[in-house]
């Protein structure tokens, strides 16, 4: 009986290691498309940047072309481990907007690093004045967003 107690106690034992090592891994939320929803949450209560308040404003849409160029320039941030709007070759925002096909008016965009969840990324951003008013902006109508390795991007814009 003993060895059968001893038995059941290393499979529980062992469940509950498995158990507790699964929620140790969870993946981190990393669903980009949370951050453009939670963008338009901010927009459409308004908000403080710094000391200034930032009426509601319209939600954004969401643009493919803008979204390819914050994907892009994600995945060449954690790539080429740099972190910055301008590429190491001095490429710029609006170029890699326009370089991925987008013929609106790019707007702004706004980077973040070592963070795994969008709510971290939006409360950041929230609490730059400078990237809080890119979010605020009126002027911008769509949005797209990118994140590789914890580096995020938004790319703001205006169709024409």
């Amino acid at each position: 009986m003993k060895k059968y107690l001893t038995l059941f106690a290393g499979m529980l034992l062992c469940i509950l290691l498995t158990q507790c090592k699964k929620d140790e891994m969870a993946v981190p939320e990393s669903d980009v498309s949370l951050v453009i929803n939670k963008i338009n949450l901010l927009r459409q209560s308004g908000c403080n940047c710094g000391t200034e308040y930032m009426a509601p404003v319209p939600n954004l849409s969401l643009n493919n072309e803008l979204q390819n160029a914050a994907i892009t320039h994600a995945k060449d941030m954690a790539k080429r481990n740099y972190f910055d709007h301008l590429s190491p070759e001095g490429g710029t925002p609006a170029e890699r907007a326009l370089n991925a096909g987008y013929t609106g008016d790019f707007r702004a965009e706004n980077l973040a690093k070592a963070y795994s969840q969008a709510d971290q990324v939006i409360a950041a951003w929230k609490n730059s004045v400078s990237h809080c008013k890119a979010m605020m902006d009126a002027k911008s109508k769509e949005a797209g967003v990118g994140m590789s390795h914890n580096y995020w991007v938004v790319t703001f814009g205006n169709p024409l």
